[in-house]
């Protein structure tokens, strides 16, 4: 199994501490030569028996093909390659999660015990049997670049030199931006009050990371009429969305090096993603819902009187985020990275040449250092399909944006084309909305 450099953390954490990320790599790196497998194992004596397999983590009766492992496990592997057997798994490929050794007094899943074989460095080329089928001999060299491929790229000296302070340090940059404007967005504005500034006005103002440090807020309530009291309001929310993913633009290297108009375009095209994605790991992470859902606990979406049928179907739609962050159970490592790399976006239309290099040097760190994460914690065979699938979230999130945009031209052009009878959001939302 590839050493555990990072470590996956759990829904329950508030926040990850970058030191319990990325422990001290000194010792392994003596170990992470390209000429062996050697980085995978538990470094033992060979005239010492390991106490434990590998993949189903009873006992082992010594090392097969390289890895500490029991006699059941190590004829699983060789019949497997032999046969060129691929298995799918139905529970997300958790079957043998944990740290305990594996029931047998239930079947174990084939191909979660497969992918810990191979994850364990279990290595096909020593298999000293022909191959039965041309399935066999396919199976075995597939598994065999995926495991040179995996050790080429973490001994790069690069690589090497460079992965904790490269990881670590991106890592930590990225936690410490989250706590800083989460506050902001959680927090919402005082009850009855709006933040009534426009967007020119906020690109390039000083960061602010407190509703209090909002200038001029504009109190207008709307007050229940039974009770007197100020009516709850998802909507606040929605704007310090917006508020917060421009603020957390101000935090990136490249909003010191690019001009004003160049943010301006950067944030319109990125502000409702950033948003979306946020609004949905919080609704994961922080309320363990399986709703969008506001941090003063209301529901997010339009409300059902006011925009009907409409209404509803936009709600139902604006959850394909929040079903894409549950079915790939986001962790806040894959979140913060995976926001980065959205708002670090140089193919924006209209960016300058010189522009776009800026914002795609940056946008090429957090995508590399994603990569990294996927390879170590997912290992050599299902982390680059881990790459890919937290990368194509981004489509999701082009496409919610694309009908955010187009149901708030409807609604402006329809249901709500009598101004009187609602409320904007805010100026910011609107222009957002409109760009």
């Amino acid at each position: 199994m590839l050493p555990d450099f990072i470590t996956v953390p759990s829904t329950s954490e508030k926040c990850l501490s970058p030191e319990l990320l990325l422990p001290n790599m000194d010792e392994n790196l003596e170990d992470s030569k390209p000429s062996s497998l050697k980085y995978q194992k538990a470094m033992m004596s060979r005239g010492t028996c390991p106490s434990n397999c590998k993949v189903c983590r009873h006992s082992a009766t010594g090392y097969h093909y390289d890895v500490p492992s029991c006699n059941g496990c190590k004829t699983f592997f060789r019949r497997s390659i032999l046969d060129g057997r691929k298995y799918t798994c139905l529970k997300m490929r958790k079957c043998l999660s944990g740290t305990e050794p594996v029931d047998l007094s239930r079947r174990m899943c084939r191909a979660c015990r497969f992918e810990k074989c191979v994850e364990a460095g279990m290595n096909p080329s020593a298999i000293q049997a022909d191959m039965k089928t041309t399935d066999g001999e396919l199976l075995r060299k597939e598994i065999m670049i995926k495991q040179k491929t995996a050790v080429d790229f973490l001994n790069t000296p690069q690589v090497i030199m460079s992965f904790e302070d490269k990881v670590q340090g991106i890592i930590g940059k990225l936690t410490v931006m989250e706590l800083k404007i989460e506050p902001l967005y959680t927090g919402g504005l005082p009850p009855g009050n709006r933040d009534i500034r426009k967007l020119d006005e906020l690109i390039d103002a000083p960061l602010i990371l407190s509703y209090d440090e909002i200038p001029n807020l504009k109190y207008c309530p709307s007050v229940d009429e039974l009770t007197g009291e100020i009516k709850p309001s998802g909507a606040c929310y929605i704007h310090c969305g917006y508020l917060a993913s421009i603020e957390y633009s101000k935090m990136f290297d490249f909003a010191h090096k690019i001009d004003v108009a160049s943010k301006a375009t950067l944030i319109k095209h990125a502000t409702i993603m950033c948003a979306d994605i946020m609004t949905a790991f919080f609704s994961y992470y922080q309320r363990k819902s399986d709703r969008l859902i506001h941090p003063n606990g209301m529901f997010a979406g339009p409300p059902k009187y006011r925009y009907g049928e409409a209404g509803t179907k936009y709600q139902a739609s604006m959850q394909r985020t929040l079903a894409t962050v549950l079915r790939h159970e986001l962790n806040r490592i894959e979140y913060m990275l995976l926001k980065a790399i959205v708002l670090c976006n140089p193919a924006v239309s209209s960016l300058s040449i010189s522009v776009q290099q800026i914002i795609g040097k940056e946008r090429e760190e957090y995508v590399r250092t994603l990569l990294t994460y996927c390879l170590l914690n997912y290992g050599s065979v299902h982390g680059p399909s881990r790459f890919s699938a937290l990368l194509a979230i981004m489509s999701v999130l082009e496409s919610q944006q694309k009908n955010a945009k187009d149901f708030h031209l409807l609604a402006k052009a329809t249901i709500l084309k009598d101004a009187v009878r609602y409320t904007r959001i805010s100026n910011l939302y609107e222009q957002i909305m409109e760009s």
